[in-house]
């Protein structure tokens, strides 16, 4: 088996693809989605236990490369590491030693197809009645081959530590990688409801700060909690991190009228 064990997937999506008919590629269909999420998942797993499983395990492959890129920038690039086991006057000398070849799809790749797979999952959307997405064999085995070509790889390689942080906003856990120190990078709170940015400013070589300089945010009308801006569209609907009110948000905002549910 293969270090991302997606061979089952691939094996019933190939029987699929082969029967041809619309209803076996849907299932197709399925069987891929399901092995982008688990090597994605599994290169993830291994930032290791700084990152809690609660951050990622409910989010969609596109999402968690995200996150993954912002730990680390070449996540998405093929690579393979080699050692050399003798070294002379402190350089590397002999024959070199292959530990193994780490592979993965490129962030652009996995997040087209990935949503891609998902249009044939579900009945088509009124948007789209007049000409609704078209299904064939070919497209859906390109992406099985790509998936094999990645499943093929025998190591799995992540070199990074990431230090956990507080979002003054909403008090969650956010999470920066030495890399983003390094590089004074921006991050983001994970929360969905909050989102709040900040960048990081190196105070020395050991220490650094986070700074939301020329970053705006507001009062929720129902609690108080501060809601950030800069990640708000016009017209969208915010709802505070802290205490669940709503706010819609325009030109200005403002608060929205209490839900009921009918029992």
């Amino acid at each position: 088996m293969s270090i991302y064990g997606v061979e089952e997937f691939l094996m019933r999506a190939r029987k699929f693809i082969t029967a041809g008919d619309e209803n076996s590629l849907r299932h197709a269909c399925l069987e891929l989605r399901f092995c982008l999420e688990r090597i994605v998942y599994k290169k993830l797993s291994h930032i290791g236990e700084q990152l809690p499983l609660s951050v990622y395990q409910t989010w969609q492959p596109p999402k968690a490369m995200k996150l993954l890129l912002s730990f680390e920038p070449r996540a998405d690039q093929d690579a393979s590491l080699d050692i050399c086991l003798n070294t002379v006057d402190g350089q590397p000398s002999g024959e070199w030693l292959s530990l193994g070849d780490y592979k993965m799809f490129t962030a652009k790749w996995l997040n087209k197809h990935y949503n891609k797979l998902g249009k044939f999952l579900h009945m088509t959307s009124l948007s789209e009645a007049g000409a609704p997405p078209e299904i064939t064999a070919p497209m859906i085995e390109s992406i099985a081959d790509e998936i094999e070509r990645v499943a093929t790889a025998s190591a799995v390689i992540t070199m990074n530590s990431v230090t956990t942080l507080k979002c003054d906003l909403c008090n969650s856990d956010m999470y920066a990688s030495q890399a983003q120190i390094a590089d004074e990078g921006e991050i983001e709170c994970y929360q969905d409801q909050c989102r709040a940015r900040y960048f990081i400013q190196k105070v020395d070589e050991d220490r650094f700060r986070l700074d939301r300089a020329g970053l705006f945010s507001i009062p929720c009308k129902g609690c108080g909690q501060r809601l950030a801006l800069e990640t708000v569209s016009h017209d969208e609907v915010k709802v505070c991190v802290g205490c669940g009110h709503r706010h819609l948000f325009r030109w200005s905002y403002a608060s929205l009228p209490e839900t009921t549910v009918a029992s």
